[in-house]
């Protein structure tokens, strides 16, 4: 564990291993922060993880309102620098992956590809998205009610150089809650270590061409599509 003081905010964040950087970003739930990425730390053997606590959540400064999106990208891409890290692999996690696109838009060039599991985003990033131009690995649950499913095609077709990949019911073992489908780095630990580490081989290979939507989830892109030029 480190700290880092970053302006008027002090980060807390864990590294380990060696090789290429990999920067892994949690999500927004206030119970969260670096540890949520445990189940996935054995790619320390490969990479460099250098795993920080957002703003407002774990051991990092806790302000009185929690910085949006766009500040915990600046906040992520100010803690490279100090790091002395020019490029790396962003991995987020619900709304980290949401902070990993921001920081991806800003800096296209200090992100070597993307991975993005379950993630939000903001309806202003999609067509933004299109010109960062860095491969993309995105990870859903087929039955994932907290970020729904027509997000991750969304985001697959927003980006372009992006590869969905769709995981069958996380949520169907009884012993689970419904937020099981997600939390795939917890409860698909196996599946999404394989996913990352085949696509991070030759991320630019691993990118295909989208294939057709189902018709109901081609109507729910239009929609979204069509609400957004209006």
């Amino acid at each position: 564990m480190k700290t880092v003081e970053l302006g008027e905010y002090r980060v807390n964040y864990a590294s380990e291993g060696s090789g290429p950087t990999m920067i892994m970003l949690h999500g927004s739930d206030k119970r969260e922060d670096w540890r949520v990425w445990e189940p996935l730390m054995s790619l320390s053997s490969q990479y460099t993880l250098v795993v920080p606590d957002l703003v407002g959540f774990g051991g990092s400064t806790v302000p009185v309102e929690t910085p949006d999106y766009r500040v915990q990208a600046t906040v992520v891409h100010e803690l490279m620098d100090r790091l002395g890290i020019s490029q790396a692999i962003l991995v987020g996690r619900s709304w980290g992956g949401q902070v990993a696109l921001e920081v991806a838009i800003n800096w296209p060039k200090s992100v070597e590809s993307l991975i993005l599991i379950s993630s939000t985003y903001d309806k202003s990033q999609l067509p933004r998205l299109e010109g960062m131009k860095r491969p993309a690995l995105i990870v859903w649950a087929e039955d994932d009610l907290v970020a729904q499913l027509k997000g991750g095609y969304l985001l697959r077709d927003s980006i372009g150089t992006s590869r969905l990949e769709v995981l069958e019911d996380a949520a169907k073992d009884p012993s689970y809650d419904f937020t099981a489908a997600h939390k795939l780095q917890k409860y698909k630990k196996e599946a999404i270590l394989s996913l990352i580490r085949d696509f991070l081989v030759a991320p630019d290979a691993k990118i295909a061409q989208p294939p057709e939507l189902e018709p109901a989830l081609r109507g729910l892109a239009l929609k979204e599509g069509k609400e957004q030029k209006e």
